[in-house]
Parts: C-alpha cells; structure tokens; sequence
C-alpha cells in the first residue's frame, strides 16, 4: 500500500503556493479623496467615509448647584458615515461635537460660564438620531477641578441614501 504523507498531491500544493500572493492584502490600502467623501479600496473591499458638518444654533439652562445658568451658542457637529462592506452591517456614524461655542450666565450672580466640552459618539445609522450627553462646565476664571454637568441633547436627521446629516437642532438642560 502506497501512502502519502502530504495533504495536497503535489501538483495541486505548488499551485496554491503559487497563487498565494494574487489574494494576499497589499501592504498599504489606496485611498482616494472626493469633495465631503472618502473611498479606501484594497483588494478584499471598498470603505466609503461620507462626512458633513454643521454649526448648531444651541440654547438651554442648567438648573440646581449654586445657581441656574442659561446656555447659548453654537456647537459644532461633524457627522463622519463609514459604510461596511465587509459584513453588509449597517454603516456606522462616528460624531464629533463641539460645544466650546457656548457660553453661560448665571441667573441670580450674572457670572459668566464655559465649556470646552469635546465628545466622540459612535451610533448605528438611522434616518432620526437623538443623542443626549453629560458635559462638564465652570464659572469663567475658577478652578476645572470641581466642574458642574449640563445635559447636551442633540436632535439628528440623516439622508440614509446619500450618507449626509441632513438638520441639527440642540438644546441645553440639567443632568438627570
């Protein structure tokens, strides 16, 4: 009884061996930069970042702690869609949001307030998004070692076919 001890006959290993590099990942993706997207190709799939960006109009006030402060500004949200193509998932929006615009005056003292405040959320695409965060904020020249926390609340609409964020609307309040 003959016996062989590889796996593959011969023949049919040196042609896998062979065609190893056509589907092996190439050492750097190709990018491509197109006016508010981004394409990244390589080999195996092609990522599309879609982002837009939006100044919003942001009001509200924070009650309890030493006084009530009453917030207005504008923030700034940028909305970067990143697609799946690997796993068909639903594409990802990554949120950067700014609130350094805003500025805040207390009700009984008149004293002024701010917030440097800069958060990322990642949420799953949906046309209608509604995305609410703690931030912290101070009384303008005092110490950030004790700061006070206003709720930031973010009404999202986006265009699930073109990937773009569509209106904004924010408002300020009181963390729960």
């Amino acid at each position: 009884m003959n016996m062989r001890s590889s796996f593959f006959p011969g023949p049919v290993a040196l042609v896998l061996a062979m065609a190893a590099p056509w589907w092996s990942a190439p050492a750097s993706a190709q990018t491509t930069i197109m006016s508010t997207s981004t394409v990244a190709t390589s080999t195996s799939s092609t990522t599309t970042t879609t982002s837009t960006a939006a100044l919003v109009a942001v009001q509200g006030t924070v009650t309890g702690g030493a006084e009530s402060v009453s917030f207005s500004g504008k923030a700034k949200v940028n909305a970067d869609v990143v697609t799946d193509p690997d796993f068909g998932g639903i594409p990802t929006v990554v949120l950067s949001i700014d609130l350094s615009g805003l500025k805040g005056v207390g009700a009984s003292t008149g004293a002024t307030y701010a917030t440097s405040d800069q958060a990322i959320v990642q949420r799953r695409l949906a046309a209608a998004d509604t995305v609410q965060y703690n931030f912290p904020f101070n009384r303008s020249g005092t110490s950030a070692m004790a700061p006070s926390l206003g709720l930031a609340s973010f009404n999202l609409s986006f265009n699930v076919n073109t990937l773009k964020l569509v209106s904004a609307t924010g408002s300020i309040g009181s963390s729960p």
